[in-house]
């Protein structure tokens, strides 16, 4: 199957180029290494990546198309080449008419005014063992979806996007045990491609965007990308827990607005929004709870030209800690860590703060920046930098660390050893 998509896609990127306007390529390869203090030195990732993109106009300018994909061969992955479900980052038509766009086909899209950790960009499922948090290449998934924006005058908008059949989260797939005392069960990630079983998801959104401020209103009833977990396939042998947890997929209610404007040279923004699972009470440790999210970015120039970005995020869980179940206290106690840990949601308070700063030097040819991030008492480091050899040609590296040691949950998500990259990127 994946040679076959290989070929699909190598089909209809040199079928368009007949047709394209523009034409980008993007080529890299990089190597991922690990430095965890707590454990030996490992290899993590050589990939060599390739993303072509086509776009252009057909019809006299009556119907614009864009076609993206990534190709990559990972030498340390289980998985060496792209999964067939990856290739194709986006590919849509869109048709501009005098008060509304039609869009159709797979499309990644951005709801918020926020840059980072956006509680209204709830459309598209993300790549979670992404090694860097600040990944380009594995951030977002795109969905097959119908995008209708309406413009009843210059400064505002109405969209609404409808996605048949959303891709959940891609993480590993497979089985992963969970041996305590008392406790050994296997959770099965079964990781589908597009999710089937839950169709059906819409996001409605309301756009200004004026001189004086920018203001967003959003809802979204949607299938959550990030999977919950059926509890019923568990049994009790003795005093011990056995069986099988399998993921399921539930429908969340999220209803928000953001808001942005300039104060003197300083950026803000504010972002709230409520998101509604279907446990509102609580009381199914296997499904996420409800919680509402405020974001606040403040973004301003300081000395020498370095640009500065701060996020404050607060998100408060209702209903925290709530679940309960027939096993023991200490059995329960195990499920609680392990499944709130996996949702994200071990404190009923949450809040951290991202700081990004970047400047360039050397007449833009020299790029630094860092990302620091601070949750209680965890602190967070990536710094970044890039120099340009020609205009396509760049040399990369950075870092990625955490404070302490790397938890032990079975269920954690996402890379949590600290790691170093180089990269040798081309575009052109």
């Amino acid at each position: 199957m994946r040679r076959i998509s290989f070929c699909i896609i190598l089909t209809l990127c040199l079928c368009s180029s007949l047709f394209a306007i523009d034409f980008e390529g993007l080529a890299f390869a990089d190597y991922y290494g690990n430095i965890e203090p707590s454990t030996s030195f490992d290899h993590m990732r050589a990939r060599v990546y390739y993303q072509p993109t086509f776009a252009g106009s057909m019809f006299d300018y009556a119907l614009d198309y864009e076609i993206s994909a990534n190709f990559y061969y990972d030498m340390y992955s289980d998985l060496n080449l792209i999964p067939w479900e990856n290739i194709i980052r986006e590919a849509y038509v869109s048709v501009p008419l005098e008060n509304f766009d039609l869009t159709l086909g797979q499309k990644t899209v951005s709801p918020g005014l926020a840059d980072i950790f956006s509680p209204l960009n709830c459309v598209n499922g993300e790549y979670v063992t992404k090694l860097s948090l600040d990944d380009p290449y594995e951030s977002r998934r795109g969905d097959v979806m119908l995008q209708v924006a309406y413009y009843p005058n210059y400064d505002d908008s109405i969209e609404l996007i409808y996605v048949p059949f959303p891709r959940p989260d891609y993480e590993p797939s497979g089985m992963v045990s969970i041996e305590d005392t008392y406790v050994d069960i296997d959770v099965d990630f079964d990781n589908e491609p597009y999710m089937f079983s839950s169709p059906h998801s819409l996001f409605l959104s309301y756009y200004h965007y004026g001189l004086e401020y920018d203001l967003q209103l959003s809802y979204a009833y949607y299938t959550d990308q990030t999977p919950g977990f059926d509890l019923s396939g568990l049994t009790m042998d003795g005093a011990d827990l056995k069986g099988l947890i399998e993921t399921i997929y539930t429908r969340n209610h999220t209803i928000g607005g953001a808001y942005s404007m300039n104060i003197g040279e300083i950026a803000w923004t504010e972002e709230l929004a409520l998101n509604i699972t279907e446990d509102f009470a609580g009381t199914d440790i296997g499904i996420r709870n409800s919680d509402i999210t405020l974001d606040t970015q403040i973004l301003g120039t300081l000395w020498g030209g370095t640009m500065a970005q701060l996020n404050i995020v607060y998100q408060y869980i209702f209903n925290f800690d709530k679940g309960s179940t027939d096993y023991s206290p200490e059995i329960e106690d195990i499920l609680r860590r392990e499944l709130n840990g996996y949702f994200n949601q071990p404190l009923q308070h949450v809040a951290f703060a991202i700081l990004h700063l970047q400047n360039s030097l050397f007449h833009d040819r020299l790029a630094v920046s860092i990302n620091a991030g601070y949750l209680h008492p965890a602190v967070y480091l990536a710094p970044r930098v890039s120099f340009a050899i020609t205009d396509g040609l760049r040399l990369e590296a950075g870092a990625d660390i955490k404070t302490g040691v790397p938890t032990s949950a079975d269920l954690a998500r996402g890379n949590l050893d600290d790691n170093y990259y180089v990269r040798v990127k081309y575009a052109y």
